[in-house]
């Protein structure tokens, strides 16, 4: 996957935040080209999130789709659940590896091999918590995984 960078990203959110039309017309592509990714985030074994998390992590998924088309020239193949699966695996090996339980030094392995250092950081803002954010302390670190094998998978 091309390199995504932060203006992409901003651009995305932008885009995501300003409009429902946009909304469905994103969520309308991600269930034509990528019915795997949504089988996947969807499954009811991922039941460590809140309704309200879930959303947020649709909403997310979104942005991270709009910002991928607008840097993708060619289309994006539709990825396995399976590869997801794989990808979730290898991550949380590293995630576990981590001695530190403070979330974002356990997830400073992810940045030291990537080339989507920006989208990475993105999600990783995101999970952080204040009084916005729907995101639960126990919630970030499942939901940081899952998003972050979507990435890999792209």
């Amino acid at each position: 996957m091309i390199f995504i960078d932060e203006k992409t990203i901003d651009w995305a959110v932008d885009l995501v935040l300003d409009s429902e039309e946009h909304d469905d017309e994103l969520w309308q592509t991600i269930e034509e080209q990528q019915p795997g990714v949504l089988a996947y985030l969807l499954d009811e074994e991922q039941n460590a999130f809140t309704e309200t998390e879930r959303e947020y992590m649709l909403n997310l998924l979104m942005i991270m789709w709009a910002a991928i088309r607008k840097k993708e020239a060619a289309p994006v193949a539709p990825i396995d659940p399976q590869a997801l699966a794989d990808a979730e695996e290898r991550n949380w090996e590293q995630l576990e590896a981590q001695s530190s339980t403070k979330f974002k030094e356990r997830i400073d392995v992810f940045f030291e091999n990537t080339d989507q250092e920006d989208l990475l950081a993105f999600l990783e803002d995101a999970m952080l918590e204040d009084e916005e954010s729907p995101m639960t302390k126990e919630g970030r670190e499942p939901m940081f995984v899952l998003l972050k094998s979507v990435v890999d998978c792209f």
